[in-house]
């Protein structure tokens, strides 16, 4: 089997590895490999365990983060230790990492960029190379040119937008919602730097704005990270929808899309790592066992993608005005509560059993978070 991958972030490197080490000819297309990526870069423990092993003369090159601490944006705070720590990397270096796996099992990478793809299997760079492939595989990210080609984009009201900078030093992992955005701030510490940025519906406030909310947010609460010495980034985050057809429409008969090109961000977190290695493993895993990506997508809809949809149901609800102060002012005098919040953050609690585990955790905060909804307020 002859297989084009483009893109060469974590799902497209972990798909030509696995590919790659079960005997396919593997093409991986990417032109910047490797890029930084504007986000968090937070590793799960779940992800973690998806990943390659790592040779001993080359380490997995992150930062394990055992504490999260939760602010409200009104006051109210909690630091919250991680049952398993959380990874923390560049995605420069976390990418360069698995395409080095890749390319040691066998994929070759061509530092082209691809201009054009189609649903059989033609694909032609901007360098004017043209080949057919029995399978194209796009992971090409959030503004996937594969799924705008095969498919059509990712809708608008389906992102979220996300703005920030790095910053040296160190400092706790944080996570502070901001009221009246239906987001949040975040402060990843990597391995020589931070990661200082903050997220919102695409649309629902200026692009501007965003990065205003965060330089006065940062110069009043982080003024040691408030100057991005190395410019800025602006990026999109995919989910799906609450409709099963937004992830049953990831693959054709002879193409398929993985992580972000196939919008598989987590609706509520903007967490996507995990999702785009899972679908990366299943996809390969579908091609070994059919030859064809036919059944991809409902695997990924069976596996995870059903949470992925009752997450685009509650986001709503998740972020209205006082939920998230509730949450963490209940998370500091009740273990419990602090515990459904670090699964979450770690991918280990699920948000079709959110409800039921919050009523037995905390049935007060729940009741008061109810009504919270109910009035929308």
């Amino acid at each position: 089997m002859h297989v084009a991958v483009v893109g060469a972030g974590p799902a497209g490197s972990l798909l030509a590895h696995h590919l790659a080490r079960d005997g396919a000819a593997v093409t991986v297309f990417d032109a910047s490999h490797p890029r930084e990526k504007p986000c968090g870069g937070g590793v799960t423990s779940r992800a973690l365990r998806l990943l390659p092993a790592a040779p001993a003369s080359d380490p997995l090159p992150a930062r394990r983060v055992e504490a999260c601490r939760f602010d409200s944006g009104e006051g109210d705070a909690v630091d919250v230790a991680l049952a398993a720590p959380v990874t923390v990397a560049s995605r420069r270096e976390l990418d360069a990492w698995l395409m080095r796996r890749a390319i040691e099992a066998g994929a070759r990478h061509v530092a082209e960029r691809v201009a054009e793809v189609d649903t059989r299997g033609r694909v032609r760079t901007a360098a004017g190379r043209e080949a057919f492939f029995d399978v194209v595989a796009g992971a090409d990210g959030a503004g996937s040119l594969v799924r705008r080609m095969v498919l059509g984009p990712t809708p608008p009201a389906r992102r979220a937008m996300a703005v920030g900078w790095f910053s040296p030093g160190t400092a706790p992992m944080l996570v502070r919602f901001t009221p009246g955005l239906a987001g949040y701030l975040w402060l990843f510490p990597r391995p020589d730097h931070v990661g200082v940025g903050i997220c919102a519906p695409l649309g629902s406030v200026p692009t501007r704005a965003l990065y205003e909310r965060l330089e006065a947010e940062t110069a009043r609460h982080f003024p040691a990270l408030a100057e991005p010495p190395t410019g800025r980034y602006a990026h999109t985050i995919p989910s799906p929808s609450a409709d099963p057809a937004t992830i049953l429409e990831i693959a054709g008969e002879r193409w398929a899309l993985v992580g972000d090109a196939a919008a598989l961000a987590d609706p509520v977190t903007g967490e996507g790592i995990h999702h785009a290695l899972r679908s990366a493993e299943l996809l390969a895993e579908t091609l070994r066992a059919d030859g064809s990506p036919r059944r991809y997508p409902q695997r990924v809809l069976d596996e995870f993608g059903r949470e992925l949809l009752e997450a685009a149901k509650v986001r709503e609800r998740f972020f209205t005005p006082g939920f998230p102060t509730r949450m963490v002012r209940y998370s500091a005098r009740s273990a419990a509560i602090r515990d459904v919040l670090a699964d979450l953050v770690l991918g280990e609690q699920g948000y079709r059993g959110l409800k039921s585990r919050l009523l037995r955790a905390g049935p007060a905060f729940l009741f008061q978070a109810s009504l919270a909804w109910a009035r929308g307020a």
